[in-house]
């Protein structure tokens, strides 16, 4: 009797346990989130500015073992890679990082593939890759002696060992009024099939 008593004040103390430290999961990450806005914001008010928004980001995982003499691609990634910092958003920071060629299919709908019957597009789509805050460990805005550009100490745990999570696909806004819109609006984003 007393060892079904234990296990079940054991199994209540376990569960509520797990839920506290959920709890205190969630706060630690919106925390993280905050504290890593504050850190990029004024960058970004600086390059609307007319400051270069070239940055650079630092595989957490190979920085005091391959950082700078060696950028070669292992298991674990590049040890750092250049992006063009565009923007905050709701689930990370959004950097450009590519071009890409688009190619349109015979039911209209663009691919970033050539297939059989795809016809090359006019125009190349600006990829964009998303690093999720809590990937992003450190943000140094001021860079080091090799970079001279802000620097983003990241884990690599997309595919292929990338620093981004996802891309999404721009090409210049055709309404853009550079001056009296906001620099945001000089992209539009467009549907790319995989």
């Amino acid at each position: 009797m007393v060892g079904i008593i234990g296990i079940i004040v054991g199994s209540f103390i376990a569960y509520h346990v797990y839920f506290l430290s959920k709890k205190l999961d969630l706060k630690d990450k919106l925390t993280h989130r905050e504290d890593i806005k504050k850190r990029v914001e004024p960058i970004l008010a600086e390059i609307r500015k007319g400051r270069n928004s070239d940055a650079e980001l630092i595989n957490v995982k190979k920085y005091f073992t391959h950082y700078p003499k060696n950028n070669q691609k292992n298991k674990d990634g590049y040890t750092n890679l250049k992006g063009e910092l565009k923007a905050l958003t709701f689930d990370g920071i959004e950097l450009f990082c590519g071009i890409r060629e688009v190619y349109k299919r015979k039911d209209g709908s663009l691919t970033l593939k050539k297939e059989d019957g795809t016809t090359r597009e006019n125009f190349n789509a600006i990829e964009a890759g998303i690093i999720p805050y809590e990937w992003i460990e450190y943000v140094d805005h001021r860079g080091d002696e090799f970079s001279y550009r802000p620097q983003f100490f990241t884990k690599f745990n997309g595919k292929d060992k990338s620093p981004y999570k996802y891309l999404v696909y721009y090409t210049e806004s055709d309404t853009y009024h550079e001056g009296s819109d906001p620099m945001d609006m000089k992209w539009k984003i467009i549907n790319i099939e995989k």
